[in-house]
């Protein structure tokens, strides 16, 4: 099992790409499920979605949440490049539409690219290839450096349901019941984080996003048929302190309720 990743998004301040009336590409940069960037696919044909950052930053990761794909043989494309106008350089060919096999309940799925080595550039590239008609329509863009700590979580990991529906009895016996959305969620608990992980990478990015903002979290990133269902984006949850529980041990807690 590979070690979790967990990223926290760069802002995204453009997006250029062909889409659907209503379903502009500027869409995926923010958090709302519903709303989405939807493209038509050609057979044999290439849909761009161009993702600008606004500066130059490092990052390894590109992943996307909420996506359909109803083309065959599919593939992805990634490139980056440093400004506007700027030559693509290459840097992933051929990735899989989505991360593993199986998709999560709704239908939708997770694209996932990982680098092997940091990448400093604006903007990125990703090209999506169709065999066939079809559609393409993804909700989250993520660019962003992973945060992956030298010790997993530990066991007692929790991943569940949130009902946002409500379901009661009348004073007569019978069910009132509010259908509402499931949202996935995930607890993981760090505890050997070392004291220089804690001070560089996880206090700084609990400053960063609170309890209001977003991050992506991959629990485990080996490929695999099941690797959709490892990845979640959504808001963390309660108590975002760290607890200093032994000389060589930190205790970080991450809770997470997905928006996919």
């Amino acid at each position: 099992m590979a070690n979790a990743w967990i990223i926290a998004p760069l802002p995204i301040v453009d997006v250029i790409a062909a889409a659907d009336a209503g379903h502009g590409g500027l869409n995926v940069a923010n958090d709302y499920a519903g709303v989405i960037w939807r493209a038509p696919l050609n057979p044999g044909g290439v849909v761009q979605l161009i993702l600008d950052i606004g500066q130059m930053a490092s990052f390894d990761t590109v992943a996307l949440f909420g996506v359909r794909f109803t083309g065959s043989a599919g593939a992805l494309n990634f490139y980056t490049r440093s400004a506007p106008g700027e030559a693509w350089t290459l840097v992933a060919p051929a990735q899989p539409v989505f991360a593993g096999a199986q998709s999560l309940a709704d239908g939708r799925g997770v694209s996932l690219f990982a680098a092997d080595q940091p990448i400093v550039n604006r903007q990125v590239l990703i090209e999506v290839y169709s065999a066939t008609a079809g559609f393409v329509e993804v909700a989250r863009a993520v660019i962003g450096a992973r945060i992956v700590l030298e010790r997993n979580f530990s066991f007692g990991a929790s991943i569940g349901v949130k009902d946002l529906g409500s379901l009661e009895f009348s004073r007569r016996g019978v069910l009132l019941r509010a259908s509402g959305a499931k949202l996935r969620t995930v607890a993981l608990t760090f505890s050997s984080a070392r004291k220089t992980e804690v001070e560089a990478m996880t206090q700084p990015l609990f400053e960063r996003i609170g309890n209001t903002e977003c991050v992506a979290l991959v629990t485990d990133p080996a490929p695999d048929v099941l690797r959709q269902r490892r990845c979640y984006f959504g808001p963390l949850v309660g108590d975002l302190s760290q607890t200093w529980r032994r000389a060589d041990a930190w205790e970080a807690k991450v809770n997470l309720v997905s928006a996919f």
